[in-house]
């Protein structure tokens, strides 16, 4: 008996030990892949940080930097988060996130409305089939919930904990970010998540502890963990209610729940098997700081002290919300095909948040006074040509003073770019220094023009725009990252390469450059090779990438070379330039599939016309359409462009025998070349108003002043 006894004791112990090892096993086999942890505090701001410890104690150890929050129109909102779980950005709001715990009647209600689900989750979108319906027209064509159906497919499970519930709605925008395709979520807990105290907005706020046990209990489940920290949200949409004194009173006391909650989450999740990202997938509260731009943190296994970088944006310190999915698939060694974004990298920096501080003031500020200074820009463009058309039209005689002054003007109108470059270089982060500056350069470059022989600055000035721009497209930026006249991170239309506006100066200075070349020496070699250099700097996908100003330059490129060999440009010409341009995009676009780690725009889309089918590219004319149609009727450009017109045809009628001579020159060719290559850039660039806008009016103000001051020009 005592034997059996024995027996029975140790088959048991033995039965215990084996059931032990196996969870052990279990969960460190899971462990091996490793969770990632994706803390939601939206309306942070950078100034918040100051007052969260733990916070800037993980910036010492992480990646910390700035994101751009775009959905597909806004800032704010669901879109920004239903964009980051999405191949490509995506429209949202609070009706299509309609998130709940399921029980058995919610279950039947989704089932009705989605189709059976093919086993258990916790929590599922009641209205997904709505935020399919609003997608539908949407000219980015998204993978709703890309991530989500990632994750699943390779076997991963998915959670959410918290919301921003207030005591009238319902506000689940957060689990957007775990969702799958069908809405559906593994794990969590956004029912039953808050505690009552007055002293918050609403009277409610965030269970933290609560929070943190469930966390404890699932992440040997679930690989990617979302939490919903809800308060800084709920006091967002409270803080009408409140005075200075009570909001920032108010927020202190959120920031500092936050900041615990993260120390706390911290010391249970391992930095050796974890990712840790926590931003706010809209731009910042308002009253505190007008910032677009998010903050974001980056922390554990991996990850590098310093600051992020993405092939999205090719722009330390700046990253875009569609590159969280990429970077959570490739922690956890999952795919990341036909994605919108790009894994993140890391930089190494020393005082990382300094630094992002630094470049916060100088892209907010570009981005603030970038509009007005081009409506500035177009203004004085437009009063001073008209004055010159005044003049031209009533012969008015202007004496040498007058007639000095003038040419000074112009010549200011024509080197306006240039001071907007230089004017980047320096460390400028507020209105008063942008302003002084400029008011500087243009006292300084006022000074020059009068003291210069006129006539040949025009012609330098040209030259000066080329190898500055070529050079700038080389180096990434390095003369015009923070100028009104290049991209525009915030706007996140482009982060690199060369934009439109860019795209219309460099189109004036490549075709007269080349004219000037050509009347010089009259060697057609040089000519062409100015012309193929400018095409190939704008198209290849790791320098200018902007397959619009390709194809404008390649156009205009065409039609010089026809105008040096004295051909017609006809039907068959026309249809020689067709297929010169659709052969150098397909060439450009295999280089940058098979050579480009992460493809541009272009790549991207061959790829997903390739996947998707050739409707795709209806939707991408249909955009650039609708963008230039809309651009037409709001835009100050189209009238910049109208009176830009109006003034060349009356100078072309009051000085026919001159213009006649001039467009005889290689000067003249050049010109023509470029009216050809900025009609053609309107018509293919979804922003191709504001290219063509800038073309014109700097052809306007040469042709000007060639046709006053420079007689050499066309008199041979």
């Amino acid at each position: 008996m005592k034997k059996a006894r024995i027996f029975i004791t140790f088959f048991v112990v033995l039965f215990i030990l084996f059931f032990i090892l196996e969870i052990g096993y279990s969960n460190d086999n899971f462990n091996a892949d490793h969770n990632v942890y994706i803390v939601v505090a939206n309306k942070l701001t950078l100034s918040d940080i100051d007052k969260m410890s733990n916070f800037k104690m993980l910036i010492e150890d992480g990646n910390f930097g700035l994101m751009n929050v775009r959905g597909i129109s806004s800032y704010r909102g669901a879109g920004s988060f239903a964009t980051i779980n999405a191949s490509n950005k995506t429209s949202a709001n609070n009706e299509s996130s309609q998130f709940h715990n399921l029980d058995n009647k919610l279950k039947e209600i989704y089932e009705n409305r989605a189709g059976k689900l093919d086993k258990e989750y916790e929590i599922a979108n009641m209205q997904i089939g709505r935020l399919h319906n609003q997608n539908e027209n949407n000219r980015y064509s998204p993978f709703i919930g890309a991530l989500g159906h990632m994750l699943h497919k390779g076997g991963h499970k998915t959670a959410v904990y918290g919301n921003s519930d207030t005591d009238m709605q319902f506000i689940r925008t957060s689990a957007l970010i775990p969702m799958d395709s069908k809405g559906l979520i593994d794990y969590g807990n956004i029912d039953d998540i808050l505690i009552e105290d007055l002293d918050y907005p609403y009277g409610i706020k965030t269970d933290y502890d609560k929070i943190l046990d469930e966390i404890w209990d699932i992440k040997s489940k679930a690989s990617l963990i979302v939490v919903d920290t809800g308060d800084l949200n709920r006091l967002n949409s409270y803080n009408n209610f409140l005075s200075d004194d009570k909001l920032h009173q108010k927020r202190n006391m959120i920031l500092q729940d936050i900041d615990t909650f993260i120390g706390d989450l911290v010391n249970i999740i391992g930095k050796d098997k974890s990712l840790l990202m926590i931003f706010s997938p809209n731009s910042g509260e308002e009253r505190i700081d007008g910032n677009r731009l998010s903050p974001i943190l980056i922390w554990g296994k991996g990850v590098e002290k310093g600051i992020p970088i993405s092939a999205t944006t090719k722009r330390p310190g700046v990253i875009s919300n569609l590159d969280i999915s990429p970077t959570v698939l490739n922690f956890l060694n999952l795919s990341i095909e036909n994605m919108g974004g790009n894994n993140i990298n890391y930089i190494e920096k020393y005082n990382s948040f300094k630094y992002i501080e630094s470049i916060n003031g100088r892209i907010n500020l570009m981005s603030r006074v970038r509009g007005k200074t081009l409506l500035l820009y177009g203004t004085a463009s437009i009063v001073i040509m008209l004055m010159a058309s005044v003049i031209f039209l009533f012969k008015i005689k202007l004496n040498n003073n007058l007639r000095e002054w003038m040419q000074v003007l112009l010549l200011l109108l024509y080197g306006l770019p240039m001071i907007f470059i230089i004017n980047s270089l320096f460390k400028i982060d507020t209105l008063f220094k942008f302003v002084a500056s400029l008011v500087i350069i243009l006292g300084l470059f006022t000074y020059i023009f009068k003291k210069t022989n006129v006539k040949s600055l025009i012609f330098f000035i040209t030259y000066s725009y080329f190898i500055i721009i070529a050079v700038d497209i080389l180096f990434n930026g390095i003369f015009t990252k923070y100028s009104i006249i290049s991209h525009d991170p915030i706007i996140g239309a482009r982060y690199f390469g060369i934009g439109n506006e860019m795209v219309g100066l460099f189109l004036v200075a490549t075709t007269l450059t080349a004219g000037l070349l050509h009347q010089k020496s009259n060697k057609k070699s040089r000519t062409i090779l100015v012309l193929f250099m400018a095409i190939f700097t704008v198209g290849h996908p790791k320098l200018g990438a902007n397959v619009g100003g390709t194809i404008a330059l390649l156009s205009a490129t065409i039609f010089f070379i026809l105008e040096l060999m004295n051909k017609e440009l006809n039907l068959k010409n026309m249809t020689l330039t067709l297929v010169i341009v659709i052969i150098t995009i397909g060439i450009l676009g295999y280089i940058d599939i098979k050579f480009n780690p992460s493809p541009t725009h272009l790549g991207s889309t061959l790829l997903s016309i390739n996947n998707t089918g050739i409707g795709l590219m209806k939707n991408i004319i249909d955009r650039k359409l609708l963008m230039n149609i809309r651009l037409v009727g709001i835009s100050f450009w189209t009238k910049v462009i109208i009176i830009n017109v109006f003034i060349q045809i009356m100078v072309s009628y009051l000085f026919k025998d001159r213009i006649n001579n001039f467009m005889n020159t290689g000067l003249g060719k050049g010109y023509l070349a470029c009216i050809i290559g900025s009609i053609v850039g309107f018509l293919v660039n979804d922003s191709g108003l504001i290219l063509s806008g800038i073309t014109v009016n700097m052809m306007t103000i040469f042709l000007i002043f060639i046709i006053l001051y420079n007689k050499e020009i066309y008199t041979k």
